[in-house]
């Protein structure tokens, strides 16, 4: 139910960043964005210097779904609070 109300809660906001299209919305969604990029910017950078060092498109591939992976569960912590 947890995951549900998460991925409601992104639909509306990606619906009303989109659509609405006030200045404020994307303001609003551009400082989203921002504020994830800053809280992972350190484990985005950490497996960018791994790979650089080993290519492993395996490892990438299993890298890149539990970044994702571990992103969902924060929101659906968030949300279920």
């Amino acid at each position: 139910m947890d995951q549900i109300i998460a991925l409601v809660f992104i639909g509306l906001l990606v619906y009303f960043v989109v659509k609405v299209g006030s200045f404020l919305w994307r303001i609003a969604g551009v400082l989203f964005l921002l504020f994830i990029l800053y809280t992972y910017k350190d484990q985005m950078i950490s497996n960018i210097q791994s790979f650089m060092t080993s290519p492993n498109l395996g490892g990438l591939w299993q890298q890149a779904t539990d970044f994702v992976s571990n992103i969902w569960q924060t929101i659906v912590g968030f949300v279920s609070l």
